[in-house]
């Protein structure tokens, strides 16, 4: 099996996307990230493939920055399609975390550079190419160091060691003050993730644990079950948020920020249908244009544009739609 070698745009995205354990799969896309074409490598480009291939499977794949090698897959199921497992994530190659290696200090690549197409992202190695055997020969020498990726043995970000302070400092303080010094983390933690600048599982492993232990003080606290789903959320752990969303829910049934969080659960469940309700009812609760471009995102996990579209016409804020890098289509639909 030919090599896949996929160049990656920028570093940041390495630790939320290409090497993040997303419930026991990394994901990765061949193409540029801040394109919204569908496609996301054309398999006829293998020796193996043809224009009638929608996969190919146990593909080595090897990622690279300005010419050095940032990691790889040892083994992965390469998609034609874009696919979505999650409403923010993409991609359309996945591997079992597993398999996934990320140096901890990029390495030059060993012999003759690699040159992409000006078009693509990617470039497909056969056996018979001289890169093929060297690449070969560097991943099955290399002994690392590597990045911890795994949920299990990842460790907790070490700047959340304040958390177990919090819980020293409050042991004078009831069980609601306690649930309130760890929720102050979370708040600080969640903001962080939705600006993108999360560096990786850690800090999302550690946001989890905080926002288990707000429940545990505080029941009936609404901030805690919501931290605890949008942590679940962010690590593929479906069915644990959607419990915790629908305590949160139960807190606070016209919450619209809960049934947007419910909605985007929905949408890694596959429950498509019901997520568009959930963004519906949050709009009705309170306009927010942010909530189209969540059902819109809902309608591209779907495969349905046309429906996409059709909510994206109805931000009525078109900054909403550049923050969100949002392109309408210039043919109107009915």
């Amino acid at each position: 099996m030919a090599i896949l070698a996929v160049k990656i745009d920028t570093l940041a995205t390495l630790g939320m996307n290409e090497f993040f354990d997303y419930a026991g799969y990394c994901w990765a896309v061949s193409r540029n990230r801040a394109s919204d074409e569908a496609t996301g490598v054309e398999l006829e480009d293998f020796y193996e493939g043809t224009v009638q291939s929608g996969y190919m499977q146990e593909v080595p794949v090897v990622f690279l920055y300005e010419n050095q090698i940032i990691g790889w897959y040892e083994k992965a199921d390469v998609y034609r399609y874009i696919r979505h497992p999650a409403l923010f994530l993409e991609g359309n190659i996945r591997t079992e975390t597993r398999n996934a290696r990320r140096l901890k200090r990029p390495a030059k690549i060993p012999g003759d550079e690699i040159v992409f197409p000006e078009d693509k992202n990617y470039l497909v190695i056969e056996r018979g190419d001289i890169r093929y055997e060297t690449l070969t020969a560097f991943i099955s020498d290399n002994k690392g160091p590597f990045e911890v990726i795994e949920y299990a043995r990842v460790i907790v970000d070490s700047r959340l060691k304040g958390g177990q302070l919090s819980r020293k400092a409050g042991k004078r303080l009831t069980n609601q003050g306690q649930a309130l010094l760890l929720l102050m983390q979370c708040e600080a933690l969640a903001a962080e993730i939705m600006e993108d600048r999360c560096p990786g599982i850690g800090t999302v492993k550690g946001f989890y644990e905080l926002a288990l232990d707000a429940t545990r003080y505080d029941s009936s606290n609404v901030n805690g079950w919501y931290y605890l789903a949008m942590a679940n959320y962010q690590l593929g752990f479906v069915k644990k948020g959607l419990k915790a969303i629908e305590r949160a829910l139960k807190l606070e049934p016209e919450g619209d920020d809960l049934l947007v969080m419910k909605g985007n659960l929905l949408v890694s469940n596959r429950s498509f249908e019901e997520a568009l309700r959930c963004y519906e009812a949050a709009y009705e609760l309170n306009p927010d244009d942010s909530y189209y471009i969540m059902a819109g995102r809902a309608c591209v996990c779907m495969g349905n544009s046309v429906a996409a579209n059709q909510y994206y016409r109805r931000v009525k804020d078109a900054s909403v739609l550049k923050e969100f890098e949002i392109t309408l289509s210039r043919k109107r639909f009915r």
